[in-house]
């Protein structure tokens, strides 16, 4: 029997965790099909369609990508990043001490995990964005949330219309998006306090208005016209974020697949560990796929790939979180923040 009643603080965090661990599943299925190029590769939106959308096999897979997938997923990540500025500080404050310090020296050594990540493993980080994102937003925390989500929601919509410059747009996506977590997380809407049966309906809606733009969209990508395309995914993206939002918020506050909860969970908790592997095991499995095949492999055996990395993060994670207390990673930049060993074993 469904459960109507909001679940309660404890059980609102690990409601995040799972939708954190989502996301970050989702984000690997975006960033497969970049772990063995240059950023010079995604100049040419026809290239990359060439080399993976040809064949039977190839095709669903990329239009999957692009109705569902494509700048969604970050976007839901974001909206937790910003959801995160919000929860971290009030808890900080609530013991009484001032959360500025923490605040700017934990995205202060968040930008420079993102600097390593970027110059070292892979083109394509998106931590240093949101360390700088956050540097900017936390004098916001404290603003009202309808005017965080209609200040996010406009900026969005200017974004989608005036920017045309692809790296502009890549590096503004993120705040604005944080804006709206900010926002979603102050309405109890992204921390799981409102009630299954209020998410189901929100999320058909977001759903029935985004699909079919991303829809249209994604064929575009897949066509002549990758541009319009793109353009056009821009204004599905929120819809379509939020309905994830809903989506898993719903599956929490109704207890179902409890299995699939606890280790996305898992995943979640150690989000920024995770999140760099993904770019280590991805171009390791990428790079000796396309040495053993002699050729640059196609989306399908990147979706492959994908499943991979998704088996072995879900599988380590959940243990791994039974015998310690945090990420190594995460461990690390804790301990960094606090200039003090944290505790580490459960």
């Amino acid at each position: 029997m469904e459960n109507k009643n909001p679940i309660q603080k404890s059980e609102r965090i690990v409601a995040i965790d799972v939708l954190r661990g989502f996301a970050l599943m989702g984000i690997l299925g975006a960033n497969i099909m970049f772990f063995d190029v240059d950023a010079s590769y995604l100049e040419d939106w026809s290239k990359i369609v060439n080399d993976m959308a040809v064949g039977a096999a190839n095709v669903p897979f990329m239009f999957f990508m692009g109705v569902f997938v494509l700048n969604k997923m970050m976007a839901v990540f974001s909206m937790l990043f910003g959801a995160g500025i919000i929860l971290i500080t009030e808890r900080i404050e609530q013991r009484g001490d001032p959360s500025r310090r923490v605040h700017y020296m934990r995205n202060l050594l968040l930008l420079g995990i993102g600097i390593f990540h970027y110059n070292v493993l892979w083109f394509g980080d998106v931590l240093m964005i949101y360390a700088v994102s956050a540097f900017v937003l936390y004098p916001l925390r404290r603003i009202d949330a309808k005017k965080l989500i209609y200040g996010g929601a406009t900026l969005w919509l200017l974004l989608s219309v005036f920017i045309t410059d692809d790296n502009t747009q890549y590096a503004l996506r993120a705040p604005v998006m944080m804006l709206l977590g900010m926002g979603l997380y102050r309405l109890g809407i992204i921390s799981a306090e409102r009630e299954a049966g209020w998410y189901k309906k929100v999320m058909l809606r977001s759903f029935t208005v985004g699909m079919p733009v991303c829809v249209v969209a994604a064929v575009l990508m897949l066509g002549d016209d990758g541009d319009t395309g793109f353009f056009i995914n821009n204004f599905g993206v929120p819809f379509m974020a939020l309905g994830y939002v809903c989506l898993v918020m719903m599956i929490c506050t109704s207890s179902k697949l409890p299995r699939v909860q606890s280790r996305l969970a898992a995943a979640g908790q150690m989000a920024l560990t995770n999140y760099l592997m993904q770019t280590v095991l991805g171009i390791i499995i990428i790079e000796t796929m396309n040495e053993i095949k002699g050729e640059r492999v196609s989306a399908f055996w990147m979706m492959i790939a994908m499943f991979i990395i998704w088996t072995i993060q879900l599988s380590w994670s959940s243990p791994w979180m039974k015998k310690f207390r945090f990420g190594p990673v995460e461990w690390l930049w804790r301990t960094a923040t606090y200039l003090k060993v944290q505790p580490f074993r459960n």
